[in-house]
């Protein structure tokens, strides 16, 4: 081997050992770095509890009323990153037990495939439901007179503060209720 082959060489092993090293670094530093930066604390649950304010799905969904009951929640659509890159849009789950006369009432639709109900809405899903999408991100069991709904928006609804601002076709929507 020439010598100019083992300067090559030695310089890139040193290279890969650096770059090895900085991954190391980055890796036992990366829980404690963006709280010095002034990143927010990513353990936080990123959702609301369950809500049943039923006024606020009836304003954003008319065509269910009259509501007999309903559970929903809210979550953040995706993870954060830090710095938060770009507003965050939020994802409403829920249901809302309507009356027969009312799910007797709704568009056919077509068969869909069970939704991805978040862990704490669980418990109120209906048993053995078949869901038929009956559109707008509705999903409807007849049986049971229960539709499952998802909505996202850029703003949380669950907690209208100062900044929200209602479009000019839609209602400001009632105060919600503390967590329960």
């Amino acid at each position: 081997m020439t010598r100019s082959v083992k300067v090559a060489l030695a310089i890139t092993a040193a290279v890969v050992a650096c770059v090895i090293s900085l991954c190391g670094v980055a890796l036992a530093l990366r829980d404690w770095v963006p709280g010095l930066a002034g990143c927010p604390d990513l353990t936080r649950s990123p959702k609301t509890a369950v809500f049943t304010e039923k006024a606020r799905i009836e304003i954003l969904y008319p065509q269910l009323r009259p509501i007999l009951s309903v559970h929903w929640q809210e979550h953040e659509a995706r993870a954060r990153s830090c710095p938060q890159i770009g507003a965050m849009d939020y994802e409403m789950n829920g249901f809302a037990l309507i009356t027969a006369e009312r799910a007797a009432a709704a568009p056919e639709g077509h068969a869909a495939p069970a939704p991805d109900v978040p862990a704490d809405l669980r418990q109120f899903a209906p048993p053995a439901p078949q869901w038929v999408d009956v559109g707008g991100g509705l999903l409807l069991d007849r049986a049971s007179a229960t539709v499952y709904f998802t909505r996202i928006s850029s703003q949380p609804s669950s907690s209208p503060g100062p900044s929200w601002r209602p479009s000019s076709s839609s209602p400001a929507p009632p105060s919600s209720p503390p967590p329960s």
